[in-house]
């Protein structure tokens, strides 16, 4: 009878064991996690910041163009690298911050998928993005900013009638 109680102890201290290495376990990737976690959102921070910057030189520019003070204006060395430009006209879904009007926007790229979650392009456009009303601008195609090293992303910001013309050069 001795002998089952000794091998019942160890039995015990085996699952003593085996639930202190799973606790270990969902410990480290909870603070692996949680690391990842405040690095991108430290990143996605730094990056809205740069597309606030750039999107204030757009204004500028846009304004001047307004003003008829100048006819148009190339902006060189646009941030942030792997970020799109989005322009939003016309009667298509647009992002609650351009509330109806036309707007050029600063944002992730995401890919909608119309089935399970349409619109998440104007959600990440929202929540993490930049945007400027220009309620004279013409439809561009969204285009991916380059990283410096590769070239980097120029575009040319004029007036083409009465309307504000992006181009990327």
């Amino acid at each position: 009878m001795n002998n089952f109680v000794k091998g019942d102890k160890k039995g015990m201290l085996l699952a003593s064991e085996v639930l202190k290495i799973v606790l270990a376990v969902i410990s480290i990737t909870f603070l692996i996690y949680l690391l990842f976690s405040i690095y991108y959102a430290q990143v996605n921070s730094q990056r809205k910041e740069e597309a606030e910057s750039t999107m204030e030189r757009i204004k500028g520019i846009i304004t001047r163009i307004n003003n008829a003070v100048i006819e148009s204006e190339r902006i060189t060395d646009i941030s942030p690298a792997s970020w799109n430009f989005f322009s939003f006209v016309g009667g298509e879904k647009k992002p609650n911050f351009c509330a109806g009007e036309s707007c050029i926007c600063i944002c992730d790229e995401v890919i909608d998928n119309v089935l399970l979650f349409g619109n998440r392009q104007i959600s990440e456009c929202d929540d993490n993005g930049v945007c400027f009303i220009v309620s004279n601008l013409n439809k561009f195609e969204s285009f991916e900013i380059e990283k410096a090293s590769n070239g980097g992303t120029n575009v040319q910001i004029s007036k083409l009638g009465e309307n504000i013309e992006v181009t990327r050069v």
